[in-house]
């Protein structure tokens, strides 16, 4: 946008203070008719008022030759949008230095147990999960989960008469492994049912992550599980006890 209002009535001008000022304001002083004024950008600042100039060039009480050109920048109306950056699995140090590339302020950091150390997990704005490549508005506050480099401490999971393929899911889903298996009497990989599990299942106690499981099987036409379950006593451990 360019404001062609200027008089060559003097040899020497004194560029007037536009910053702050919207543009109507700014042409009703009169001495802007001895310039050249002409808006070369917008910049978001949520600190001051949308359509406002936030810079000037030359700067205000210059002296300049009539007719000059004074180059305006104004406040944006809205902030400028970037793609989120991909922060997974970097470093803290990478990652912030990548928010600061892409014009983005980092916020808190929440160590969590993992055995990423120093890792990102996750990425939230305003509480919110953020993937790769969405919109946000530059100069946003993004917020970081970290891993701490130890496990965590899943809950040892019950996998007495569970199936061979419901316990695997079970312990990959908890981080925890299958150690070693064995299958009594006729049972295979097809029909066998969990009998009994190291570590065994105490209500309350805790594991911690990438434990492996011993896992001895039985076919559930060689023993009733529903009788066997109901006569196991298990032991309780308060859930706040911690890991010796």
């Amino acid at each position: 946008m360019v404001l062609k209002m200027y008089t060559r009535h003097d040899q020497v001008a004194t560029t007037p203070n536009y910053v702050g000022l919207m543009m109507d304001q700014v042409s009703n002083i009169e001495s802007s008719k001895d310039f050249e004024l002409i808006v070369v950008d917008s910049i978001y600042d949520y600190t001051k008022k949308p359509g406002s100039v936030i810079s000037q060039d030359p700067l205000p009480q210059t002296k300049v030759k009539p007719g000059r050109s004074i180059y305006l920048s104004l406040v944006s109306y809205m902030p400028e949008q970037v793609s989120m950056p991909d922060l997974i699995d970097l470093s803290l140090r990478r990652a912030k230095a990548l928010l600061q590339t892409y014009g983005l302020k980092l916020g808190y950091t929440h160590v969590i147990p993992d055995m990423a150390e120093n890792a990102v997990l996750k990425v939230t704005v305003n509480g919110r999960t953020v993937k790769p490549g969405t919109p946000i508005h530059k100069g946003s506050v993004v917020d970081l989960v970290i891993g701490s480099g130890t496990g965590s401490q899943p809950n040892i999971p019950f996998l007495i008469g569970k199936t061979r393929e419901s316990a695997l899911l079970e312990l990959n889903r908890l981080g925890l492994k299958i150690g070693e298996e064995t299958y009594s009497g006729n049972c295979d990989s097809t029909n066998a049912l969990v009998y009994e599990q190291t570590p065994v299942y105490v209500y309350g106690k805790r594991t911690v992550t990438g434990t492996s499981f011993s896992l001895i099987y039985k076919s559930g036409e060689e023993l009733n599980f529903e009788d066997y379950i109901k006569n196991l006593v298990i032991d309780t451990i308060a859930p706040e006890t911690p890991l010796p």
